[in-house]
């Protein structure tokens, strides 16, 4: 079988003796041939290191490497260095590796700087536990940063409460504006249909037991406990929270909020609690607005598709509440929903880092986190209320 030399490194006369490997490749095996000086002395592996490295890269298919040595070759621990880092190497990427060819004595050197099981385990179980330690830390310091800023943020609304707050009501006005005026087009269309949808899935099942009136009591019921709200957070959450993320991001990056603190304001107070208290006062008659625009949703459903009157449909909307608390329990979730919104999108932003991939990020993060933290809350909310029998 004829062999080819992908390498071969020699020492011309009149130069120092240094060290060399030369590759002979066949079928699906390389010999790997060391010659030359391998001394500490010497110096001179790493450049043998590197052409190591390229020819194993570029060479996948090789399966097998042989190595042997030269019989003028001078060697001391650097060889061993050498070989141990091949092993390691091949390991990697499950390749074999044969020393047959090489001295006893160097085998038996190479045999013991081989790690044994148990120095495996050992350093498994040491990464575990770096592993577990990096996570208990991260998990720590988000808690912290966490608590600091919703911390802050009430000794904030204290200070505003007591007029001693660099909070400007014009600040406050536009977040209102943007909040609220802005986002009644998306909440419009999105009350109506789901309105318009729950009264259409209704009237198919309760037409099997000719009670098609209740649809009326289904949509109204179920926007003003539950619809209502939610599709308000949902639609804030993805529209406003991540604006809130995307703005305050942007001033980070930009260093605008260092340049609030070197001016002596406080970001707390001059960013992030307007946005916030705008949000709060906003997002509760965005709810009365969408319970209102959903019923109609409804209502466009029983009169048109149902044949029944504009004044049946409202009286049987009126016997459904009978009792103001379900109304009062969606405006209270809705409060908590937008307090949860500017807080999560004004900390994201806060937050991000210092590229424009982190602010993306924080932006996306905003949305997921405050989505979340709503379903969570909304059913805690719903356990509670059945707990004390107020539905």
């Amino acid at each position: 079988m004829s062999s080819e030399a992908n390498r071969s490194n020699h020492p011309m006369q009149g130069e120092s003796k240094t060290s060399y490997i030369q590759f002979r490749r066949e079928q699906d095996f390389v010999d790997c041939i060391l010659m030359g000086n391998w001394s500490i002395e010497n110096n001179s592996g790493f450049q043998v290191r590197n052409e190591w490295e390229s020819f194993f890269k570029s060479n996948p298919t090789v399966e097998v490497f042989k190595f042997q040595l030269d019989s003028n070759i001078d060697w001391d621990s650097t060889l061993v260095s050498f070989l141990h880092k091949c092993r390691n190497d091949l390991a990697e990427v499950h390749k074999s590796i044969d020393f047959q060819a090489l001295p006893s004595g160097l085998i038996q050197l190479l045999e013991l700087s081989k790690p044994t099981l148990l120095e495996k385990k050992q350093n498994e179980f040491s990464l575990s536990l770096e592993l577990i330690d990096d996570t208990i830390n991260y998990f720590r310091d988000a808690t912290l940063s966490i608590f600091s800023f919703f911390g802050e943020w009430i000794s904030s609304v204290v200070l505003l409460i007591t007029g001693r707050s660099q909070t400007r009501f014009q600040d406050f006005a536009v977040s209102c504006r943007a909040c609220g005026a802005s986002a009644l087009p998306i909440v419009t269309l999105i009350s109506f249909l789901t309105g318009l949808t729950m009264a259409f899935v209704g009237s198919v099942q309760l037409e099997k037991f000719n009670a098609k009136i209740y649809v009326a009591d289904l949509v109204c019921l179920a926007m003003v406990r539950e619809m209502g709200a939610l599709m308000v957070a949902i639609i804030m959450a993805g529209r406003t929270g991540a604006s809130f993320a995307a703005e305050i991001g942007s001033m980070k990056l930009n260093e605008e909020i260092d340049s609030l603190r070197t001016f002596g304001i406080s970001p707390m107070e001059f960013l992030i609690i307007p946005r916030t208290l705008a949000l709060l006062l906003m997002i509760p008659l965005l709810t009365i607005y969408a319970d209102v625009v959903g019923i109609l949703g409804g209502l466009v459903v029983g009169t048109v598709v149902m044949d029944f009157s504009v004044i049946h449909y409202f009286e049987q909307t009126q016997v459904a509440l009978q009792s103001m608390w379900e109304v009062y329990s969606g405006l209270l979730k809705s409060v908590v929903f937008g307090l949860i919104i500017g807080l999560v999108g004004c900390y994201k932003g806060m937050h991000s880092g210092n590229d424009s991939s982190s602010l993306g990020r924080a932006v996306t993060a905003s949305v997921v986190v405050a989505v979340t933290i709503i379903v969570v809350v909304d059913a805690l909310f719903e356990v509670t209320f059945s707990y004390l029998d107020l539905r």
